[in-house]
Parts: C-alpha cells; structure tokens; sequence
C-alpha cells in the first residue's frame, strides 16, 4: 500500500496536457533546474552560512521564470496573440518556480544553522541533480507513450549533461 502512494504521483498520467504544452513545461523543469544547480554549486560557503545563497536561488528562479515566459510570449506579443496565450506561457513555465524551492529551502535551513555549510550545499545541489534525473518521469507523466525505461535512461542523460553545463558555467563565468 505503501508503495502505491509513494509510486502512484510518479506514474499517474495525465490526459489534459496538449503535447506542445507538455514540452514547454518539460523544458522549463530542466532550464530552471540546471540553472538552479548551477547557482547552487557556484555559491562561496560565505554565502551559504550568511544566508546569501538563498537570494541568490531565488533571484535565479525569478529572472528565469520572466526570461522564460518573455521568450515563449514574443511571438504573440508581435501577432497581437490572445491573452490565453500570456496565459499559457505563465502556467507552462511554472516549473521554473518550482525548481528553487527545494533548494532554497535547504539553504535557508542551513544559514539557520543546520546542516553545515558543506552539507547544505552539497543536500540542496543534489536535490536538483535529482530533480533533472527525474525528467523522464515528469514527461512520461505528461505523455503517456513514453515506456519506463526509456525514461529512466532520458532521465540519466540529462542529468549527465546538467553536470557539463554546470561546470561549463562554473569554469567560464567563474
């Protein structure tokens, strides 16, 4: 029974989601959450304990969310597009929003004291390493034919590749 409850949110499918709409949520899971690792993992240990990094998280999550829902707004900005469409983008990129959370949270906790820098660190970087991991249940969520294993494997690439993009951005902005 268990299992069930903890398996059922992963695995339940929704029917709601036009395909398109379902990409533009998948990407925005993964943009915010790559950058919010990236922020994470380039923040100093100064910033962690002075609670610094949590701004930083949430500054991120933020100017993400804009940039993303500007970007996939422009062209109905310029055709004079229906105001469902500024609406769609808004919903479509709120996994932006959702990608900080986690993470800032644990940051706050570890400013506060517990755990210690490193581990605070280290906990909120892996919660986005994870989230990026679990894509390819979040579009399978979305998307119903997408077999388990191939999102599992989808899953793992992308995390792989997160890590390129996050040591690219720590060793060229850095």
């Amino acid at each position: 029974m268990t299992e069930s409850r903890v398996w059922r949110p992963l695995t339940r499918r929704r029917d709601d989601v036009d395909p398109h709409r379902a990409q533009s949520r998948v990407a925005a899971y993964v943009y915010g959450n790559v950058l919010v690792l990236a922020a994470v993992v380039g923040t100093s240990p100064a910033a962690v304990d002075s609670g610094a990094a949590v701004t930083i998280v949430v500054g991120t999550v933020l100017s993400t969310y804009v940039a993303h829902v500007l970007a996939h707004s422009v062209g109905a900005l310029f055709t004079g597009g229906e105001r469902r469409e500024l609406r769609d983008a808004a919903r479509d990129a709120t996994p932006v929003l959702s990608s900080g959370a986690l993470p800032a949270a644990v940051l706050a906790a570890t400013a506060l004291g517990w755990p210690p820098e490193v581990w605070g660190q280290s906990l909120a970087a892996a919660v986005g390493l994870v989230r990026v991991a679990g894509i390819g249940l979040v579009y399978r969520r979305l998307q119903a034919d997408v077999p388990l294993g191939r999102a599992l494997l989808v899953g793992a690439v992308a995390a792989a590749v997160a890590l390129v993009a996050v040591v690219l951005k720590l060793v060229l902005t850095h």
